[in-house]
């Protein structure tokens, strides 16, 4: 009955979130399910709150960066960038759209894949619309790209550090198991998409690119603080990784100095502030982790997770049952609630000691890579959807899975064989 009880909840509560009845935050949604959680003694409340404090190190890194993010914004550093890579394009719309797969694949390393779908976003469309270019070549290359690129590094997608904190692996073994995948990932998703837009990019334009780079720098020396800040900490994020430090202490670090800067220099925003920090997104966080606690008391995660592992026999298997089964969840409940199931049931004796990190690993890629089939399947996906649709850019579910049905299984495949030969 308690099984019964805590399955119950969870999937409804799922099911809230993807569908969004009336248009009800997910955030809402997700605080009513763990309330229930609580409410009907699936979960104590000393579970709950322990469920919740034991991740204080992904709740402090989706903090810094969204700091990190908002001064990155208010320093005019994305306009900047979006201007260059007009101005590199030399009037091609073929060679924008390339340079906005870099630019795209560069934000996402160092800031985060949801970074790239809620500022780049906005900064392309308008550089498109300008430039009186067809606009969703150049939006899908966001969306896209930041889900290709967000496995280059630790700090590239939040449930990277969610995982890390369990897998304890440093730099180099996450480099060594994921870059190469990263580096075809991207490379895949950028050839797919440029031959599928080859004729809508196809377009001439011209672009007074000094004006432009101008007019987004408002207060250069800001600019070039930021500029120099945002270098120290990639740097950081680069030597804390290697270290093992908590990501979430150098974020938090990194985006309070920012604001310190910007408050100093007297460009401090309180608009750009409200526009990056998310309180929803933290209740929606911490009550993901009350559900997630929820159906692991009742054993149902290391069943889960035991039943998607038990024909791998050895690391390349549990690599192929990982990066498969969260892939196909994450498209079905968002892969941030997938990864949690799966790092839940792992950490739970779900998986064999010798199959774990293969497991774990596996099953970060496809939370990574998978979401590129269909819009449900990743937080950056919904909300880059979100903010297009805002700006009367209709976005079908049959118009996304056209493109992804082409570009996930190939990087799927390409991921999987990789990431299992890493292993051998």
């Amino acid at each position: 009955m308690h099984a019964a009880l805590a399955a119950l909840i969870f999937v409804v509560t799922l099911i809230a979130i993807v569908v969004r009845p009336r248009q009800i935050n997910e955030a809402w949604s997700a605080a009513v399910g763990a309330v229930l959680m609580v409410a009907t003694g699936v979960v104590s409340p000393f579970a709950a709150a322990s469920a919740i404090g034991s991740e204080w190190n992904l709740f402090l890194f989706f903090f810094g960066l969204m700091l990190t993010a908002a001064v990155a914004d208010m320093a005019g550093f994305f306009d900047w960038a979006a201007g260059l890579a007009a101005a590199a394009a030399g009037g091609s719309g073929r060679r924008l759209l390339f340079n906005v797969f870099v630019l795209g694949a560069v934000i996402t390393t160092f800031l985060s894949n949801d970074a790239t779908a809620i500022i780049l976003t906005p900064v392309v469309y308008t550089i498109a619309t300008r430039l009186r270019l067809r606009v969703m070549p150049y939006l899908f290359a966001v969306s896209f790209m930041a889900n290709a690129a967000s496995m280059t590094l630790p700090i590239s997608n939040p449930i990277n550090v969610l995982t890390g904190d369990q897998l304890r692996a440093p730099l180099a073994e996450y480099e060594g198991h994921l870059l190469l995948a990263s580096l075809a990932s991207i490379a895949i998703t950028t050839a797919v998409l440029m031959a599928f837009f080859w004729r809508s990019a196809a377009g001439r334009f011209q672009f007074d690119w000094r004006s432009a780079v101008q007019s987004a720098v408002g207060d250069r020396a800001f600019f070039m603080m930021t500029i120099a800040g945002l270098v120290l900490l990639a740097a950081a994020y680069v030597v804390g990784s290697a270290l093992l430090w908590p990501l979430g202490v150098v974020a938090i670090v990194g985006g309070t100095t920012l604001t310190a800067l910007a408050l100093v220099r007297r460009r401090l925003s309180s608009e750009h502030l409200s526009t990056h920090i998310s309180p929803p997104l933290f209740i929606y966080i911490a009550a993901l982790f009350v559900l997630v606690r929820g159906v692991q008391d009742a054993g149902i995660t290391p069943a889960l997770v035991a039943a998607a592992v038990s024909r791998a026999s050895d690391a390349g298997s549990a690599v192929m049952a990982g990066l498969v089964g969260s892939a196909v969840a994450s498209n079905l409940i968002n892969n941030l609630p997938a990864v949690l199931v799966f790092v839940s049931g792992a950490d739970a004796g779900g998986v064999p000691a010798a199959l774990h990190a293969p497991f774990l690993f596996g099953a970060l890629a496809g939370a990574d890579l998978g979401p590129n089939l269909t819009p449900v399947g990743a937080l950056s996906t919904m909300l880059w959807l979100v903010i297009v649709r805002r700006r009367g850019v209709q976005v079908s579910a049959w118009d996304f899975l056209k493109v992804g049905a082409l570009v996930a299984p190939l990087t799927l495949v390409a991921t999987a064989l990789l990431v299992a030969a890493s292993f051998r």
